[in-house]
């Protein structure tokens, strides 16, 4: 049977991953709690919130995440990417307990689910954890995570700013003076999360790619107010539409997952017309920025692992790293033939907003930093080595970027670095035969101690 929300949280109990908060917790002090904590943390009694339980931190490590998916640390791209490679498509049935209780009307009310302050200068309670489901005639269906930020009690703001296959929908609608219908699915499992966050092509259905995650269809029921399916096992869902207004709302600031304090945008709004949400439900905080970072980091890696193979290279490693937010950076090692450092350098920059790309030789250890700073030590030369883009596609919180000069919905545009550190055409492979201890191979130390 498909693992849901619940089975991941009893997972990560019985890996010790997990911690359970029985005293009374104010709302207010959630996030604070949450970024204490080694473990996730399942708060049981929510002061002012009786029916409900609050889950967060869930994926804060790449043991955690590695957990979720079901294998070791170091193969969580491979792991994602056998999911693109056996699409499993969704199936409906007739109910599911998503829709246990059914609020509509006067009945909605943000204000009944315990989402709290996270940041200090956040504009708001914020939404994070999200599956977002919209649909376009021509294209289909698409899935997403976009933050929501409370506005009134049946209003939040909803970003918008990047590109994504959403906004090209809402766009399509907002065209025709129309609104866009959404559903928002939270409380699932990390894989229909991680297929949510996949930048798949636009006639791709991300429910496909989390049930190859799965291993088996993942199960769909209807919304009750909007033409949109999600997942049956879902913890809470929001149905409604993005007003046909445009990018004129303030929307932020919010602690990005970059780490950043980020500044105030403009965007749509979404307004709510049905709740539903299962009895006793479980809310799930996403803790900024770091569950955010490491789900990111196995869908930017099994991207730079799709590229490198069309462009003929074939990998042998690839890291995301948590200090580029799991987002930014790729450092891949390559079983490399002449001029393939640059091919792969010209592949990996091709990956989403991925700014900044190293590649290294097979014997390079690309997750240890200071095995990453020998190479570009002793085989990168400036002159020769670098390859810099101009112009390519940016991503608004990156304070570099300025994106605040783009205006209302403007779209923003970066400069791309990547670094050969590949052992150069025409150096002897003999120069960077690494120091061996005469003996090291014969003699052991425990044997004289």
């Amino acid at each position: 049977m498909k693992k849901s929300f619940r089975d991941f949280l009893s997972e990560l109990e019985q890996a010790g991953e997990l911690a359970r908060v029985k005293k009374p917790v104010d709302l207010r002090d959630v996030s604070a709690l949450l970024s204490q904590s080694s473990r996730a943390l399942l708060c049981e009694n929510v002061k002012e919130y009786p029916e409900w339980q609050l889950a967060g931190a869930l994926v804060t490590s790449r043991k955690r995440l590695a957990l979720a998916l079901g294998c070791p640390e170091n193969d969580v791209a491979l792991r994602f990417e056998q999911g693109l490679e056996r699409l499993i498509e969704p199936v409906m049935v007739e109910d599911g307990p998503c829709q246990e209780v059914v609020l509509q009307g006067k009945d909605v009310d943000l204000t009944a689910i315990p989402y709290p302050l996270m940041h200090v200068y956040d504009g708001g309670p914020y939404l994070s954890a999200t599956l977002v489901v919209s649909k376009d005639p021509q294209f289909g269906r698409n899935l997403g995570s976009y933050r929501l930020m409370y506005r009134t009690p049946t209003e939040t703001g909803i970003d918008l700013v990047s590109p994504s296959d959403m906004r090209r929908y809402y766009q399509r609608q907002l065209d025709q003076g129309k609104p866009l219908e959404i559903a928002v699915a939270m409380g699932v499992h990390p894989y229909e999360m991680l297929a949510a966050s996949y930048k798949a092509p636009i006639n791709m259905d991300e429910y496909a790619v989390a049930g190859g995650l799965h291993g088996e269809p993942v199960p769909l029921v209807k919304c009750k107010t909007v033409d949109l399916e999600v997942p049956a096992d879902a913890e809470l869902v929001l149905e409604g539409e993005i007003l046909p207004m445009g990018w004129t709302a303030d929307e932020g600031p919010f602690g990005e997952f970059s780490q950043i304090s980020g500044d105030v945008k403009w965007n749509p709004i979404f307004r709510v017309k049905c709740i539903t949400h299962r009895r006793n439900p479980i809310f799930y905080l996403l803790q900024m920025p770091w569950e955010n970072d490491w789900l990111a980091a196995p869908v930017t890696e099994a991207a730079g692992l799709r590229a490198l193979r069309n462009a003929s290279v074939e990998p042998v490693a690839i890291r995301a790293p948590v200090g580029s937010c799991g987002y930014w950076t790729l450092i891949a090692s390559i079983r490399k033939r002449p001029g393939e450092g640059k091919n792969a350098l010209l592949a990996l920059l091709s990956v989403a907003e991925v700014k900044l790309v190293i590649v290294t030789d097979d014997d390079i250890n690309i997750h240890d930093p200071d095995d990453v700073d020998w190479a570009l030590t002793f085989r990168v030369q400036a002159d020769r080595d670098l390859i810099v883009v101009h112009d390519a596609r940016g991503k608004h919180i990156d304070p570099s970027i300025k994106s605040w000069e783009m205006g209302k919905g403007g779209l923003p545009t970066t400069a791309k670095l990547g670094i050969d550190a590949t052992i150069p055409e025409g150096v002897p492979k003999k120069l960077y035969k690494r120091i061996e201890y005469y003996g090291q191979n014969r003699v052991k130390l425990e044997d004289y101690l």
